[in-house]
């Protein structure tokens, strides 16, 4: 498929059913990808490029008399589907293969794609195709209007009616760019540094954390800028030295060999806005965005930054405080290495101990509870697959059941290894969509990837999830149901081919589960004695902890969205982390590391989010509202969840991602339930 004009413009109503059509399912063999050699790997480019390229033929030589919806739009829409799919397959491997010839191959058979693809999609017999096709001018409904207008405006962005100078210019630019763009991401994940930490300097560490720990020739421990070594680190130790070590560490991950290439990509994203005809790359970039303009992201960073200012100013005044207090010393000063002040903050005025907590979040009791709740809010079971040969013993294949016939496939790569993505994502590998094999219509059924960077088990040191990991989990897997649960009919709309300002809501609103009593019995069991629930005093003070600390939370969200926003708004005169420093001073009202790099391990900024890290927060007013219907009818009301599938799964971007809301609430969505959410409004 082209990916290039795979973007999203004015939806209308769907009227497509495909739930009884039959599926085409996958066997073993259809899994082969996931141990492919190096020499797989290589000659994949080659044949994508070959593939597309007779598709695009084929389209090409259909009389101009002869051209209907099916041969033309559809087939432009489809073409180099075939290999096309092996390119993702590429794609995860680089990020999750154990192997490093491996994640080089699919590197080296990147670049090499990259640049090929963007050559072909350039075909302007193939765009002559579509023109002709359109100066028929026919009239259609649903997705069909959807993918047309998509087209329309994808061809447009990708500048077919520029001249051929300005053409070249900005095929050049998108190669370099798409190049870059995995620089960045490899040297992130290839990114690695440690500390070290002597039994004395470990004080204050529990045992179970530091069983977990490796050590060095010396027998000292060495803590890495994995999140289970780092996260509980900085929250847990009171070695200020250390902590702060550790956090001027992970403050320069990606390294300025990625500052300058990050650098670079912005400067090349506002060559290529002003060669399209747009005043900036923002303005770009959120054209086909459920924000449309800029203009609209600003105000709503203003108006929610407006309203969290005051709040998180308290909120650092009384941190200071407690760090006098607790310190004893009155000069004392709030520092960006002291997260564990706070969790002091939250046992004293909470007596909350996250580490207490975690015992009873065994993760294979966590994600069973959490299966256990998708599958009844949307009447559906995962079955896991052990036959299946994948990139590392680690991984866990399930397949969707839904009344005994399976519908769909998701894998499951949960734990930190070297080389690997080092956050949490998910993966469409198959987008589900509508074939003709041999004139009978069928299904293809989904296939996504969950990856994440949880703790992983030992024999003497159970994998045991912070809450906010259990909300990880949730968020991530929300994602995987958007994903596997699509019937929508063509490809480019299914599952999370939504608008990237929307893509989050589906995700954040599942969150809401792990913060409701009876969810938190069933997901929760003693390590030591799984029948043990989380204790109903510990889950009172936790609700009422919600909201600890949430205006800075949400504040740094606004830093970093801010940011975002103003380098791709205008280009940049200063060095990126330099503007980043400043902006989170004015914002935060404290200094961060003065040797933070942050930008150069800003991933989203190269991996998609660009111009859109706002989404987030955007994402998450709809999140809540839609939640908020959960609220009223029932946190566990299959009927409810069977809506939600209906309106926000199923369909993936059908319809207008408004209209979507509308039909599952009854109504016009408003954030009230998300100015209450963060105890803003009561």
């Amino acid at each position: 498929m082209n990916k290039s004009i795979k973007t999203k413009n004015s939806k209308n109503s769907s009227g497509l059913q495909t739930k009884n059509l039959p599926v085409k399912i996958y066997s073993p063999k259809d899994f082969a990808w996931a141990t492919w050699q190096v020499r797989d790997i290589l000659k994949l480019s080659k044949e994508a490029v070959e593939d597309l390229k007779d598709d695009y033929a084929a389209i090409k030589k259909i009389k101009k008399v002869d051209r209907t919806f099916e041969n033309t739009i559809e087939g432009i829409e489809k073409a180099g589907r075939k290999t096309g799919k092996k390119i993702g397959f590429a794609s995860l491997l680089m990020e999750v293969s154990p192997r490093k010839e491996i994640r080089n191959a699919v590197k080296k058979m990147m670049d090499e794609y990259s640049a090929a693809i963007i050559d072909v999609s350039y075909d302007e017999g193939v765009y002559k195709s579509f023109k002709e096709y359109a100066d028929k001018k026919e009239l259609f409904v649903g997705e069909r209007k959807i993918l047309f207008n998509d087209m329309a405006q994808g061809y447009r962005r990708m500048g077919f009616d520029l001249s051929k100078a300005k053409q070249n210019h900005l095929k050049k630019n998108k190669k370099l760019l798409s190049k870059l763009s995995r620089d960045f991401s490899k040297n992130i994940n290839d990114y690695e540094d440690y500390i070290t930490l002597t039994k004395e300097e470990a004080h204050g560490l529990s045992e179970m954390y530091l069983s977990g720990l490796k050590k060095d020739t010396k027998g000292r421990y060495l803590v890495t800028l994995q999140y289970p070594d780092l996260l509980p680190f900085l929250q847990n130790s009171p070695n200020d030295e250390k902590r702060k070590e550790l956090s001027d560490k992970n403050s320069k991950k990606g390294g300025i060999k990625n500052l300058q290439i990050i650098q670079k990509i912005i400067s090349l994203r506002h060559i290529n806005a002003k060669l399209l005809g747009y005043k900036n790359h923002a303005e770009y970039a959120i054209e086909p965005r459920m924000a449309k303009n800029p203009k609209a992201v600003t105000n709503f960073l203003d108006d929610l930054s407006k309203k969290l200012i005051k709040t998180s100013a308290k909120e650092l005044e009384a941190l200071i405080k407690f760090k006098k207090d607790f310190t004893k010393d009155k000069n004392a000063k709030w520092t960006y290495f002291d997260s564990y002040y706070v969790e002091q903050m939250k046992k004293i005025k909470f007596s909350i101990d996250s580490e207490k907590i975690k015992e009873y979040f065994p993760f294979d009791t966590v994600k069973k509870g959490m299966f256990e709740i998708y599958q009844t809010l949307f009447q559906v079971k995962f079955k896991r697959i052990t036959s299946i040969k994948t990139w590392h013993k680690d991984v866990e294949v399930y397949e969707v059941e839904e009344k005994g016939k399976t519908i769909s496939h998701f894998m499951m790569d949960l734990f930190p290894r070297e080389g690997k993505y080092g956050h949490a994502m998910a993966v469409n590998l198959i987008d589900g969509h509508l074939e003709k094999i041999e004139n009978k219509e069928i299904y293809i059924a989904p296939l996504a990837c969950l990856v994440t960077n949880f703790p992983k088990p030992t024999a003497g040191n159970p994998s045991l999830m912070s809450k906010r990991e259990v909300e990880t989990l949730f968020h991530e897997f929300g994602h995987v149901m958007h994903m596997v649960l699509t019937k929508a009919h063509y490809e480019s709309q299914a599952g999370a081919n939504v608008a990237w300002d929307y893509v989050e809501a589906p995700s954040q609103m599942l969150e809401n589960w792990t913060w409701n009593k009876k969810i938190l019995k069933m997901i929760s069991g003693h390590y030591k004695n799984p029948k043990e629930k989380l204790p109903d005093e510990t889950i009172s003070k936790m609700l009422k902890a919600k909201n600890f600390l949430v205006a800075r939370g949400y504040m740094g969200q606004m830093i970093t969205a801010i940011f975002d926003m103003q380098v791709h708004l205008k280009e940049p005169t200063k060095k990126l982390n330099v503007i980043y420093r400043e902006l989170s001073k004015k914002m935060s009202g404290m200094d961060g590391s003065p040797k933070s790099l942050f930008p150069a391990g800003f991933g989203h900024i190269a991996g998609g989010y660009d111009a859109g890290y706002y989404s987030y927060s955007w994402a998450e007013v709809y999140a809540q509202d839609m939640f908020s219907r959960f609220e009223k009818e029932g946190i566990l009301n299959s009927k409810t969840g069977m809506d939600y599938r209906k309106w926000i799964l199923e369909k993936g971007s059908s319809m207008e991602e408004m209209e979507l809301i509308k039909g599952f609430l009854g109504r016009k969505p408003n954030n009230k339930a998300f100015l209450k959410d963060i105890g803003v409004i009561k």
